[in-house]
């Protein structure tokens, strides 16, 4: 009942202002024209609960008139709508324009009780993202305390290089070898008649060819068994990076 009282006597408002100015331009009279259209547009449907329809139509008549009146009924839909702030915001324009208006007393508790659910949900939120900042820090925390300070980082590629020369030149060295014992065997069994130049060429080059196989396996045979060393126990250990919320946002520290 009271919210329809405040209807009426804005549309009494808009009928003394429109009867005032009967000599102003036309477009004046269009802008109370739609004015009362939308007062009307708005008050049908605060009666039928449609509240957002009814909000924007009082806005409409205001944004045309200004009639301070039109601001009550803009706060009391955005009151309705738990739109805390835009009620708020007209509550306290109708009680600007309006310092001695009879319902001074019910609008001034509407604004404290505003305040108040404005305030408590601020505080909420910020408690809110508190929690949720305090909750990040706690989990940093715990995995910081779980994961180890250090990691062993290895070698590189140095060992699996020189396993790999090493594996060549035992291969190249056998291959050596083998072909000296084929010249020695060569010579020995040379069939009566052959070349002497040719017997003593095998026989001079066997023992050479087997003597630098066997020379080139022993080196090949070391680099593989110091590369296997070199894997198994070279490398360093270095600082994992650590990461922590700060102020600003997620720190990254480390030894690089």
């Amino acid at each position: 009942m009271r919210v329809l009282l405040v209807l009426v006597v804005s549309v009494w408002c808009f009928s003394s202002t429109s009867g005032v100015h009967a000599q102003s331009s036309q477009s004046r009279d269009a802008r109370i024209d739609a004015a009362k259209k939308a007062f009307a547009a708005g008050t049908r449907s605060y009666a039928q609960g449609e509240f957002e329809s009814a909000l924007g139509s009082f806005r409409r008549a205001y944004d045309l008139t200004g009639s301070p009146d039109l601001l009550y009924n803009i706060a009391t839909v955005s009151d309705r709508m738990r739109r805390d702030e835009e009620a708020l915001e007209a509550y306290e324009g109708y009680l600007e324009a309006r310092p001695k208006s009879a319902d001074r007393e019910h609008v001034a508790g509407r604004i404290d009780v505003l305040r108040a659910a404005i305030e408590a949900r601020r505080r909420a939120d910020l408690d809110a993202r508190i929690a949720e900042r305090s909750a990040a820090i706690e989990a940093a925390a715990r995995v910081k305390a779980e994961r180890p300070l250090t990691q062993h980082v290895g070698p590189g590629p140095g060992p699996w290089i020189t396993i790999g020369i090493g594996g060549a030149a035992l291969v190249s060295g056998a291959v050596l070898v083998g072909l000296g014992q084929r010249d020695e065997k060569s010579v020995e069994s040379a069939a009566p008649g052959s070349s002497y130049s040719m017997v003593e060429e095998m026989a001079d080059r066997g023992p050479r060819r087997t003597t630098a196989g066997i020379a080139l396996m022993g080196v090949g045979a070391a680099g593989v068994i110091g590369g296997i060393i070199w894997q198994l126990t070279g490398g360093h250990e270095e600082a994992i990076p650590e990461v922590s919320i700060g102020p600003t946002g997620i720190l990254v520290k480390g030894t690089f």
